[in-house]
């Protein structure tokens, strides 16, 4: 999941309050809208770097 940082602690949150406290995000910086074409394409390529991240780590999310 994507978030940007003035929504990390309602992302946290809802994650902890599903049952998975330790749920990784990609957080970004905010906000996105009012960006040029060069900076969504910087924030894109720090998302696809915290991604590859997330998805290769071996850890579980939930304890069996």
């Amino acid at each position: 999941m994507l978030c940007t940082r003035p929504f990390e602690v309602t992302a946290r949150n809802i994650a902890r309050g599903m049952g998975l406290p330790q749920y990784p995000f990609a957080i970004l910086d905010h906000p996105l809208g009012s960006l040029t074409p060069d900076q969504i394409r910087g924030r894109a390529e720090d998302a696809y770097t915290q991604a590859l991240s997330i998805l290769l780590d071996d850890e579980p999310l939930l304890d069996p």
